[in-house]
């Protein structure tokens, strides 16, 4: 099984009141009192990871939970969102036929556009959307930066477990 396969499993998408919400490397963490704690808790989980990761963390009950806000230099809140809006098919006709002489947002390039388009519909995305965003944003990293992707969320998780 690729390391892109594999990787599926570390992200979690719904869709709540209209919006889609999405977290990476998803963990459930014992603390629900005293988010000091909590925050150690995380910082324990990322211990052993190659990349640079940023994480965020919330109490909770009956389990607090931490995910990944951003990889190796990704921001995953953006690019996700950027790789979902880029694979919606309204999106993808604009993107074929733009022209940068007679364009709605007056853009001068191709990237400027979808730039524009990606704020333009990424506050429509749904959960699935997201997942494809995901799926597409691995697709997006050589076979390298898949296998550090994955080694890195696998020790996220052991090392988040509860002993």
């Amino acid at each position: 099984m690729t390391a892109a396969k594999q990787l599926k499993q570390y992200i979690t998408a719904w869709d709540a009141d209209g919006t889609a919400y999405f977290k990476v490397g998803r963990i459930f963490l014992e603390e629900t009192q005293d988010a000091k704690k909590l925050e150690a808790a995380a910082k324990k989980a990322a211990r052993g990871i190659e990349a640079e990761v940023m994480y965020a963390w919330n109490l909770g009950s009956p389990k607090s939970d931490a995910w990944w806000l951003g990889w190796g230099g990704y921001d995953l809140e953006e690019d996700i969102p950027f790789f979902a809006t880029m694979a919606k098919t309204e999106v993808l006709e604009k993107i074929k036929s733009f022209d940068p002489k007679d364009n709605e947002f007056e853009c001068a390039s191709v990237d400027e556009y979808k730039e524009m388009l990606f704020n333009a519909y990424d506050e429509d995305l749904t959960a699935a959307e997201l997942l494809r965003g995901f799926e597409d944003w691995l697709h997006s990293l050589d076979p390298a930066a898949q296998k550090t992707l994955l080694k890195d969320l696998q020790s996220w998780r052991n090392n988040g477990k509860e002993k």
